[in-house]
């Protein structure tokens, strides 16, 4: 039996190395030499690479065993050439079920604790006011928007102030971010339909009621209608109007009357919404992979996440925020830059306006980085990077100095 046991440790050290070699080797080479994993451009992400990779050197630990028991037995209990018989009648081993109730559980039980403990040292007062003001906690917040198909970022000062100092400004379609700085996204999914589809039902309720007074007839405002409402007056009356003519031809067709094609065409063209489908969008998912964090984007309620970007984007960089979940035919075009400038940078941008936002995009913000911090007039720098890259978009550092 002594010898056995041997066997069956060098069939699980043999499968052990086939594959850890198989596994690890591409992981940590991978065929264009990045490995698995992107960069890494946050502070928290050093503890999720740490518990992703231990994580997957414990499933080599217990693929190897399992494999090994497997091949050992296919190898030494197989049946002999013409052994047409049944195997050998055994009865169960008690302890070796307790042990693979146990040995699992506790498995579970690490992993469990050691994800909980990487959860709470990336959400420094996230939930917890009282330790906002703890070191870790969000030193500024972003508010993220998403909808099919895009982005949108409103910043903020962590009481809530925009930066900008006008609370009208204009969102920005390209995620730009401080370097050192804990940052906080509060994420939405927001398309814009809530508003004009709480307007029509309501005008819908509010004919059905005639004079009588209903007290179901006022519908409450979303969040999404309270916070990122982008509908214009102009939809806002079409939404009204639109409602009017579709109960009206409702009414028409219900009381047995004739409606003309005119009529037929306003129900036609009126979307189906059950319910309260008509108050939301579909659900998105907020991820730089850079930065290994992401939340979902759930429309009709605020999710949060937060980390703290420590790498500033360079110009051979290209980092981009995605939608990590299915959510429609324009689901693999919803992504947008992302790019980490120096604070002083990043206070310089955020005062600008939509015009003048409309050079110091990421692309033309990572060329800046090559002047290093010798730019005595952004304003000017930015315009002739913006002016080099229209004329030559792969231009590098090399152009962005022999130019400015």
């Amino acid at each position: 039996m002594k010898g056995q046991w041997g066997k069956l440790a060098g069939y699980i050290v043999g499968t052990g190395a086939v594959a850890t070699a198989i596994t690890l080797l591409p992981a940590r080479i991978g065929i264009d030499g990045n490995g698995w994993l992107p960069d890494l451009i946050s502070s928290e992400g050093g503890a999720i690479d740490d518990l992703f990779w231990g994580l997957t050197i414990m499933s080599l630990v217990i693929f190897a065993i399992v494999c090994g028991i497997v091949v050992y037995s296919m190898v030494h209990f197989r049946a002999a050439p013409g052994d047409l018989g049944d195997g050998e009648h055994i009865h169960g081993n008690a302890k070796m079920e307790v042990a693979w109730i146990v040995i699992p559980s506790i498995i579970v039980l690490v992993i469990g604790v050691l994800s909980y403990v990487v959860l709470q040292d990336n959400e420094v007062g996230l939930y917890d006011k009282a330790a906002a003001k703890k070191p870790g906690a969000a030193e500024m917040v972003v508010d993220v928007r998403g909808f099919s198909f895009g982005w949108a970022f409103r910043y903020e000062t962590k009481e809530g102030e925009p930066l900008s100092g006008d609370e009208d400004a204009v969102p920005s379609s390209e995620l730009v971010l401080p370097v050192d700085k804990v940052v906080r996204f509060n994420v939405l999914s927001c398309s814009g339909k809530e508003h004009l589809g709480r307007i029509q039902e309501q005008v819908s309720r509010e004919l059905a009621a005639g004079d009588e007074a209903d007290e179901f007839a006022e519908i409450e405002p979303g969040i999404c209608e309270r916070e990122w409402d982008l509908t214009t007056d102009e939809d806002q009356k079409a939404a009204e109007e639109d409602a009017t003519r579709t109960y009206e031809a409702l009414m028409k067709r219900q009381d047995g009357k004739q409606i003309n094609d005119e009529e037929q065409a306003v129900l036609d063209e009126q979307p189906r919404f059950h319910g309260d489908q008509q108050f939301i969008d579909v659900n998105h998912a907020f991820w730089v992979p850079e930065a290994r964090l992401k939340i979902d984007a759930i429309s009709g309620l605020r999710t949060y996440v937060q980390w703290e970007p420590n790498h500033v984007t360079g110009p051979d960089d290209n980092y981009q925020v995605v939608c990590a979940e299915l959510c429609g035919t324009g689901h693999n075009g919803m992504r947008t830059d992302m790019c980490v400038v120096d604070q002083e940078t990043f206070d310089w941008w955020a005062k600008l306006d939509e015009e003048a936002r409309r050079d110091a995009t990421c692309t033309n913000l990572r060329l800046l980085t090559c002047l290093g911090g010798d730019v005595d007039d952004r304003d000017d720098a930015i315009a002739d990077v913006a002016k080099l890259s229209k004329e030559d978009p792969d231009a590098a550092c090399d152009a962005v100095k022999e130019k400015i």
